[in-house]
């Protein structure tokens, strides 16, 4: 087995195609899963459906790997808050940690969310209540739980990362930069809410190096992944829009925020700070403007 090598799922997806580099440069040696199985610089890439048992099995034998970051949910922006899909991902994060563990592994880190807490506070730290209204946030809140719980038996030293609201390049249909983007880039209005809300947003080029450092890390059990700041979705909107050239497009408040909407959601970042020594590279300006240079919109 090679000290320094990392098995990573959902190699293709917003994070994991950001977290291929970042892993390469801090020296691991990347085992790259997808769907596709489509190659990726600095990496071995291999196709393997994770609800398949099978080829689940056969890839975590073969990747004999010392490291893993476990990226891969139902990401399908249409229904990722109510699908039963999420069950399905519990199961399959489950018998990966058993097979990473059997195979040999040492060091795992897996992706969570902060849709698990309780959204009645501004800052969430690590010790808030998980109290998640939505079907992914309960499946998450219980897969994590499980997980941290079972590591000590498994003898893996296990971190639980819940990621805040990311943005990046290469969004699908259904998320807000790539439904601001595409709007703008094709001249039609964008509507939006009043945007008055607050949230901890970090580019996914920062997530992924946040998850490195954090898998080379003795952190263990929940970790938020998050800023630490808050910054109001309208100044991302406007961020966009005004560097796209286009700011006559985006219409705030033509949408409704729904009821229940929080007004501030900020990540505690104490734990990513002074325990695993992270800091994000990009502030919300030049995160927009890397965005837009990786799509050429710039």
């Amino acid at each position: 087995m090679a000290a320094r090598r990392v098995l990573l799922t959902g190699a293709t997806g917003l994070i994991g195609r950001q977290a291929v580099p970042s892993l390469v440069q801090a020296g691991y040696e990347v085992v790259a899963l997808s769907r596709s199985g489509r190659a990726i610089a600095g990496a071995n890439s291999m196709a393997c459906d994770l609800l398949d048992r099978t080829a689940l099995d056969a890839a975590v034998a073969q990747a004999k790997a010392s490291h893993l970051l476990h990226l891969a949910w139902h990401d399908n922006p249409q229904d990722r808050w109510t699908s039963a899909a999420n069950l399905d991902w519990a199961a399959a994060s489950f018998r990966l940690l058993r097979r990473f563990a059997d195979e040999g592994g040492t060091r795992a880190v897996c992706v969570g969310s902060c849709a698990e807490y309780a959204w009645d506070r501004e800052v969430l730290s690590e010790d808030s209540p998980l109290a998640a209204t939505s079907l992914y946030g309960k499946v998450k809140a219980a897969t994590g739980n499980a997980l941290m719980a079972t590591a000590p038996a498994l003898g893996l030293s296990l971190s639980w990362a819940r990621v805040f609201f990311c943005y990046g390049p290469g969004e699908p249909e259904g998320r807000l930069l790539g439904d601001l983007i595409n709007g703008i880039r094709t001249g039609q209005q964008v509507d939006c809410t009043d945007g008055l809300q607050a949230r901890d947003f970090l580019h996914t080029a920062d997530i992924a190096a946040g998850l490195t450092a954090l898998l080379g890390s003795g952190a263990e059990g929940a970790v938020n992944i998050g800023s630490g700041t808050g910054t109001q979705v309208k100044d991302l909107i406007n961020g966009v829009a005004h560097q796209m050239g286009r700011p006559d497009l985006v219409r705030l408040g033509a949408r409704p925020r729904p009821a229940t909407d929080p007004d501030r959601l900020i990540a505690d970042v104490t734990r990513l700070t002074e325990e695993v020594g992270f800091a994000p590279a990009y502030t919300i300006e030049t995160g927009i403007a890397a965005v837009l240079n990786a799509r050429g919109d710039a």
